[in-house]
């Protein structure tokens, strides 16, 4: 037990030095007030509507997850499930290096129904996984009409093959280690394209608060790339300081404007900071009567 605690707290310091040097190195790259002036300029109203697109997401993802749960046979009511996503969402934004919202959620539902921890765990990271695998498709798909596929030059073959094999490579998996959801795999990658496709809007719609007018197909592209980097486990919560980094390392390369860039990113991180928030009336969620 004490060995898993430090080991845990190993993995936070080492999330939080990485987080710390990225954001050195951003700081150092970038006009800080420059960021400042853009941050403060945003409009309100399409920030607002950036928000709704990233709860709407989160609404179907938590949709999403309960036919993986459903899988299992747990039968759980869409608002019941839509709560304890929530309350997963603050516990992974604001638990650095505990057992995150789906570890909690995975403890909750073994206490209550009884449903194998091995099964509850397949479950959550196989919906992790079908959300890496869209956002690598739909990053791959954006970069062929983009800078991305220029920057890579004789290497470009690869954003096709990414194109091809993505999902035939999820099947793969789900048919080798995750026989049991084989049934709702078709349902659940279609869901978690519309959740990346959402948050894709998100993020258009936050280009649109800064003001920016051109290569949009490339900043997008940037933005599912961090998406994926901010996955990693080497990162904090909402991908804190890792994402900053590959935006503003990323613009460079595709030549597009690393200010724009870096608040795209601040203003996504804070939006799912708040919408995090809608976890805390949930905080003492119980098992509902059957």
């Amino acid at each position: 037990m004490a060995n898993q605690k430090l080991k845990r707290w190993l993995k936070v310091a080492g999330q939080l030095i990485i987080a710390v040097l990225a954001i050195r190195f951003v700081v150092k790259e970038i006009d800080l007030n420059e960021l400042k002036t853009t941050l403060l300029s945003a409009n309100f109203w399409w920030l607002i509507l950036a928000l709704v697109a990233f709860l709407a997401s989160k609404f179907l993802s938590a949709f999403r997850l309960n036919f993986f749960f459903r899988a299992l046979g747990l039968k759980l009511n869409d608002w019941f499930n839509l709560k304890l996503y929530l309350l997963g969402m603050l516990y992974n934004q604001f638990l650095p290096g505990g057992i995150g919202g789906d570890g909690y959620k995975v403890y909750l539902l073994n206490k209550w129904y009884g449903t194998p921890l091995k099964q509850l765990i397949g479950a959550t990271l196989l919906d992790r996984v079908s959300g890496v695998v869209a956002l690598g498709f739909l990053a791959c798909g954006l970069a062929i009409f983009g800078h991305t596929a220029t920057a890579l030059g004789a290497f470009s073959f690869i954003l096709w093959l990414g194109l091809i094999f993505a999902f035939p490579a999820y099947y793969l998996l789900v048919h080798l280690l995750f026989k049991r959801f084989k049934s709702v795999s078709h349902t659940t990658n279609l869901q978690a394209l519309g959740v990346q496709g959402l948050q894709v809007i998100s993020a258009f719609l936050i280009l649109k608060s800064l003001g920016v007018e051109n290569a949009n197909i490339d900043y997008l592209t940037l933005f599912l790339i961090t998406s994926v980097a901010a996955t990693l486990p080497i990162s904090l919560p909402g991908g804190i300081g890792v994402r900053e980094l590959v935006m503003v390392k990323g613009a460079g390369y595709l030549l597009i404007d690393q200010t724009s860039a870096t608040a795209l990113a601040t203003l996504f991180f804070i939006i799912s900071l708040l919408s995090a928030l809608g976890g805390l009336p949930f905080l003492r969620l119980s098992q509902p009567k059957d």
